[in-house]
């Protein structure tokens, strides 16, 4: 049998390994296409874990675009000791009433998949949950719908000079209306912070509040973002210092543009209404970036 990623051949991979080491209680190894994975849950631990997941959570997962819970190619995604969708799943699976792959209208592009939604009557709270994902390549030169270009002009002109981006042209002639858009952030290019992503959360928030607004509504916007800081001493010695220096670096372009991604809310909110001729709504809204040691949904 084939076995693969029987060392770390890069930071996620690592941070998976790292995990896994830590929750010494789980057997690893999942089996697929006669390919024995280390970086997940074998299929023994799956199964339970599945079993032990209450009906209505399994069907939000199992409705979910991104298929969680599905093998494919490869294992399942939550089946990943780095999976986010477990981080949060753990961390959220006995809140009353809380909602797992929540999805949104953007109304520009598509839907926005939140990892989370909890509503208290007047206050939603949403949750982003990342793991492994910063430890990817950069967001520059992402390939973005030319449609949500207009959104981020919104931005621009509420945000000044704190905002920008550039645009190419795809020479892929496979893909029509697209472009390959670098967010900067002042003036410095956002490389491991999805910033496209949280545009279009805000989107399918704003959109979602504006159409039914309600009096007073409070919205919270947790970014749930693993901290690894038990983990350096089963991180492998080529990934360790880099696994830490890049967590550094995100946490600390969120803390120093907090009152920004305030201001990108008003500002897509306030795109929301102008595009389709809404009241505009009486929001109060928050932005807190939180870890597994401090999460909380007050």
């Amino acid at each position: 049998m084939k076995k693969k990623n029987e060392k770390p051949n890069d930071m996620q991979t690592a941070l998976d390994w790292a995990i896994r080491d830590y929750e010494h209680n789980i057997e690893a190894g999942y089996i697929i296409n006669g390919t024995q994975y280390f970086n997940y849950i074998c299929n023994q631990e799956w199964k339970k874990y599945l079993n032990d997941m209450k009906p209505c959570h399994k069907n939000q997962y199992g409705m979910g675009a991104r298929g969680e819970l599905k093998e494919g190619k490869y294992p399942p995604k939550m089946a990943s000791f780095g999976s986010s969708s477990r981080l949060i799943y753990e961390l959220s699976k006995d809140i009353d009433g809380f909602i797992f792959e929540e999805k949104l209208d953007t109304r520009v592009g598509g839907t926005a998949h939140l990892d989370g939604f909890l509503r208290r009557g007047c206050d939603y709270i949403y949750i982003e949950a990342k793991r492994r994902e910063i430890y990817g390549s950069s967001h520059e030169n992402e390939e973005i719908k030319s449609v949500y270009e207009p959104v981020y002009n919104k931005i621009k002109v509420v945000c000044g000079s704190l905002f920008d981006y550039r645009s190419v042209e795809c020479k892929n002639e496979k893909v029509k209306d697209t472009k390959k858009v670098t967010f900067i952030v002042n003036g410095e290019s956002v490389k491991y912070f999805d910033l496209k992503q949280l545009i279009c959360h805000f989107l399918g928030i704003t959109y979602d509040i504006a159409k039914h607004p309600v009096s007073k509504a409070k919205v919270t916007f947790l970014y749930l973002l693993y901290n690894p800081k038990d983990l350096e001493q089963n991180i492998d010695n080529s990934y360790c210092k880099k696994i830490m220096k890049r967590h550094e670096v995100v946490v600390d372009f969120i803390n120093k543009n907090i009152s920004l991604f305030k201001e990108i809310f008003q500002a897509v909110l306030q795109y929301q209404i102008d595009i389709h001729k809404l009241d505009r709504p009486d929001i109060d809204f928050e932005f807190k970036l939180v870890d597994q040691y401090n999460y909380k949904l007050d």
